[in-house]
């Protein structure tokens, strides 16, 4: 192992700024806005996790969504920020008659039989447009994308990728609608 050695800041006074001219704009691929599972791991929460716990884990990382998967890393569904608000869950654990401590993320999660996705070969000839737009049109922050041929998750698409890379400001409070960035891109 090495031991690396740190230099003073002190007379540095220049910021190297990208000469790549490769900005995202709603007409480019939309391969561009593609987080791709082949190329970076998904997110993932187990299914025992309890549901506090997630919303800890959230808060943490800044995360709006996760996939849920079990002890076997199957895909059961998906948890979001806004599934695990407070009252959603004082709801819950009152109708199952149970403490908030004791509910499970599977408890709260959209389960995947209730979820819509893109397919891989179709978003891989469509623009960024296209893809906002239909994620627009059905009120979404996020959107799975399958590979049918493969038969898996193939990866996502997020409104706060879309946001950083159409350069678009958004509120990190709150997730970003597709219906703000795509008012504001245009």
């Amino acid at each position: 192992m090495r031991n690396l050695e740190l230099f003073s800041t002190a007379s540095i006074d220049h910021l190297l700024w990208s000469s790549d001219e490769d900005i995202t704009k709603l007409s480019s691929p939309a391969l561009s806005i593609f987080t791709d599972f082949d190329h970076s791991q998904p997110m993932v929460i187990d299914s025992s996790t309890h549901a506090l716990e997630a919303l800890e884990i959230m808060n943490k990382t800044h995360g709006f969504m996760r996939l849920v998967v079990d002890k076997n890393n199957n895909f059961l569904g998906v948890i979001t920020k806004h599934r695990l608000l407070h009252r959603k869950m004082v709801k819950l654990a009152n109708k199952f008659g149970s403490s908030l401590e004791e509910l499970l993320v599977t408890e709260m999660m959209i389960p995947r039989d209730k979820l819509m996705a893109l397919d891989y070969e179709q978003i891989t000839t469509a623009n960024v447009s296209d893809v906002v737009r239909a994620l627009q049109q059905n009120g979404l922050h996020h959107i799975l994308v399958v590979d049918h041929n493969q038969h898996h998750i193939r990866g996502l698409i997020s409104a706060n990728d879309v946001a950083r890379k159409l350069r678009v400001p958004i509120d990190i409070e709150q997730p970003p609608s597709f219906m703000h960035i795509f008012k504001t891109a245009i």
